[in-house]
């Protein structure tokens, strides 16, 4: 069996000094800011998932922003609890 070697405790390798330049700016890290919110682990069907991930690259294209599941998943469970809802205080609910 053979051992891939491991690299040396403190070894870098070299790379040019880039202490005149800034650091590349991050992206914002955490829970993003407005009303509080928690994570929630949902299983779809990998071709339920292909076709939001084809919706999103159609939506990308054609409006240019850049959008993601979670984006999405959100928008449309808030849409359907709207919808549902409003069905419900009207008492079409069979």
């Amino acid at each position: 069996m053979t051992v891939k070697p491991r690299r040396r405790e403190g070894h870098r390798p070299e790379s040019p000094r880039q202490s005149e330049e800034q650091p590349p700016a991050k992206p914002p890290v955490g829970r993003p800011k407005g009303e509080p919110s928690t994570i929630v682990n949902v299983r779809l069907p990998l071709t339920l998932l292909a076709h939001l991930d084809r919706y999103l690259d159609r939506l990308e294209r054609q409006t240019g922003l850049k959008a993601n599941r979670g984006m999405i998943a959100r928008r449309a469970l808030a849409l359907f609890l709207a919808s549902h809802a409003s069905e419900s205080a009207t008492g079409s609910e069979g």
